[in-house]
């Protein structure tokens, strides 16, 4: 049973406790149940309003079975499942006593959908409490009235950044657009749930005007009018277009939804939703965004932080040092010290040292300036920063980061200087992006506390670590620099120790591919441009200059020791590394100039012994990509991660392989293994054999296995 009624007084309560999950969500039976139910204490005599509400801790309800969405196979099965879930709540929004949904915490997608339907809506003031539509982040739309009741309640051009962005809002923000009738003290939730339905059933007229009081002269106009309509969903979809390049069919679709009902009936405005909606859950941008989701549902709850750890044993972090206070340390200071943690960072100059701070600062004052974050959290933030020239307070800190220059020598030399000014119990990381952890533990007397912490720049927007352990790694360090990388609210994936890790080695032979696409004549704006076409968030060109060509080099040159048959650095790139000035964009110039307007830097084209050798964009785009296929597969069959649904997992988070297409390996597995090998035997012949497949490419297309044909991700079962 998950539904339960109460009678106090006229007033009725209906609460949701869906049983055996930690939240609510609605599911087919739950929905078939929750409407039979309210249409049967609808009819109780005396009944004055009805209360909807949560037995869910933080939780009103989560949204619809995210699994039920993924097992839809055809469009006739997505639409009547649209179809039945609208019939729901177009009888709740007719039954015969007001409703009011009654919300702390959490109430998205279908949740949302469902308090839409109800007659009125009170809020908690909350953190938790968070109202929104995130259906497009999955490749869908609001599918059970979502596109045409929030419009309709506070206006289409409020509703749309909504629905089309999937992002939601807090209860002030909620009651600020007409979305919350009342937002009250969560304190006194349920006493001022009572005192509003009192409130909104003697006035209940009034409180529906106020919704359409609060907009704007231009907004009603907007909403409302024929014209206004159109140039909303115009400006609306230029910006979808500019952002997606139309590789995201879910947005467009509901803005088409929302268009088409904003000028007509309820009834048929629902029945266009419902056809959008079946053309979205069977295609396989849908099915790739939602085992997205699952894997990064599976990853929070995954062994790879126990590793047959204690829990109770495990070290917990307050105070974090930082060895090298440049940009990078600067960016991790912030992170740690934006979750509460006290920072001490160390480096050799004060001038490094003020680096470090004006790096913090920026990101603070940045989510200050988009209102993310108050004056108080900046002053705050800062004031859990300190800085030192020699050890001076690392005596305290549970965990110190490594961050300065990428060398081997001074990082061992760095270690050993450390591990006298630390506890014994300590834990020391390195951020290096390429080197042997193994190696930089050798000459360290506690190598067990040593382990690799790979973040990525910037810090502030890149949600992904690799966690490596050296060959003598305890399990425990694991375990809890896994667990210090959620509290840092980023995605720890666990990796082998090998040359490049497992990003950067698949990443960087990819970069080296576009600088031989340049010897070959192919231009430095039209590689970007097919590449960004695929759906990567920049070319592998301007890609370089944002990490630095120095930087890049040198995990290229690293890379070419630990595979030097097939990761030689192009020629052209030892010719430019030479020319200092040109590191990228920290210079002003790389393969574009940088100062001012971004623009191709024509005089980079001398530095590159040039081909003309005739190629398609067909071609540019395999050549660049399939490298990275590749060697994806030789990553996954020496298991430096431990499967296919990690690999991929940490390429779209740490490169922004494009989300709609999950991965190299399932962009593998969906163009077909033995497509792929046989493009590839014939790029090893014509471009050369750092293209030859790898053997589990070879054996895959021959026995018909795919990297995902068993492949669960441990999931469990979430809502949307």
């Amino acid at each position: 049973m998950s539904w339960f009624f109460e009678k106090k007084g006229s007033l009725g309560i209906l609460t949701f406790n869906l049983e055996g999950e930690k939240v609510n969500k609605l599911t087919t039976p739950v929905m078939t149940s929750f409407i039979e139910e309210v249409e049967s204490v609808s009819k109780i005599p005396g009944l004055s309003a009805l209360v909807i509400r949560s037995g869910k801790p933080d939780v009103f309800i989560a949204g619809a079975d995210i699994h039920e969405i993924a097992g839809i196979t055809t469009v006739a099965d997505a639409h009547a499942k649209a179809t039945a879930g609208q019939e729901v709540l177009n009888r709740l929004s007719r039954v015969s006593v007001p409703t009011i949904a009654a919300i702390h915490g959490a109430c998205l997608g279908g949740g949302l959908e469902l308090a839409l339907a109800c007659d009125f809506r009170v809020v908690s003031d909350h953190p938790k409490t968070i109202l929104g539509l995130p259906e497009v982040n999955l490749g869908i739309i609001p599918g059970f009235g979502g596109t045409q009741r929030l419009p309709r309640l506070i206006g289409i051009s409020a509703a749309l950044p909504m629905i089309v962005s999937g992002k939601a809002v807090d209860g002030r923000k909620a009651e600020k657009l007409g979305l919350a009738d009342r937002v009250v003290s969560a304190a006194f939730f349920d006493e001022e749930v009572v005192s509003f339905v009192a409130d909104a059933v003697s006035r209940s007229n009034r409180i529906v005007a106020a919704r359409r009081d609060h907009r704007s002269v231009l907004a009603l106009f907007l909403d409302s009018s024929p014209i206004g309509v159109w140039i909303v969903s115009l400006m609306a979809r230029r910006q979808v277009m500019a952002a997606t390049k139309g590789h995201y069919p879910a947005p467009l679709n509901a803005i088409k939804a929302v268009r088409y009902g904003a000028l007509r009936t309820l009834r048929t405005g629902l029945k266009r939703e419902a056809q959008l909606f079946s053309e979205l859950a069977p295609n396989a941008v849908c099915k790739n965004l939602i085992s997205l989701f699952f894997i990064q549902e599976a990853l929070k709850k995954d062994p790879q932080s126990d590793l047959g750890s204690d829990r109770s044993s495990r070290l917990t972090v307050s105070m974090v040092g930082v060895l090298g206070a440049g940009l990078m340390g600067g960016g991790i200071a912030w992170l740690a010290s934006a979750q509460g943690l006290s920072v001490r960072m160390k480096d050799i100059q004060w001038a490094a040292i003020s680096k470090g701070y004006a790096a913090a600062l920026k990101v603070y004052q940045r989510l200050k300036k988009i209102r993310k974050i108050k004056a108080h959290d900046v002053s705050m933030g800062m004031q859990r920063i300190s800085g030192t020239l020699d050890y001076s307070g690392f005596k305290r800190a549970d965990v110190v980061i490594e961050a300065v220059v990428e060398d081997m020598s001074i990082k061992k030399n760095v270690f050993t200087e450390l591990e006298s000014e630390i506890r014994p119990d300590t834990i020391i990381a390195s951020n290096t992006s390429a080197l042997s952890i193994t190696e930089m533990a050798s000459g360290l007397q506690h190598p067990e506390r040593f382990i690799g912490m790979h973040f990525f720049s910037p810090v502030n927007k890149m949600p992904l670590i690799e966690i490596i352990p050296g060959e003598k790694t305890s399990k425990e360090t694991v375990a809890a620099i896994v667990s210090l990388s959620k509290t840092l609210k980023k995605t720890p994936i666990v990796v082998q120790n090998c040359p490049g890790f497992l990003v950067n080695r698949i990443l960087i032979p990819y970069v080296n591919e576009a600088i031989h696409l340049l010897e070959d004549g192919a231009d430095i704006a039209e590689i970007d441009a097919l590449i960004e076409k695929f759906g990567m968030p920049l070319g592998p060109l301007s890609l370089a200059d944002e990490v630095g060509l120095d930087v890049g080099y040198k995990v290229a040159k690293h890379l070419e020791e630990g595979y030097p048959d097939r990761m030689k650095v192009a020629s052209s790139f030892e010719t430019i590394h030479q020319k200092k000035e040109w590191s990228g964009k920290k210079s002003g110039r790389g393969f574009y100039t940088h100062i001012g307007k971004k623009q191709v830097n024509p005089h980079i084209y001398g530095l590159i012994n040039r081909r003309q050798k005739q190629m398609t964009p067909e071609e540019i785009v395999d050549r660049l990509i399939l490298i990275m296929v590749n060697e994806s597969a030789r990553c996954y069959d020496e298991k430096v991660v431990v499967s296919a649904a990690y690999l991929d997992i940490a390429m779209v988070l740490g490169t922004g392989f494009p989300p709609f297409r999950l991965g190299p390996l399932r962009y593998c597995d969906e163009r077909g293994i033995q497509s792929v090998v046989e493009r590839l035997q014939e790029l090893a012949k014509t471009v050369g054999p750092r293209f030859t497949p790898a053997p589990c490419l070879l054996a895959m297309a021959e026995t018909g296995r795919t990297f995902h044909d068993s492949s669960p991700y441990g999931i469990e079962r979430s809502g949307l």
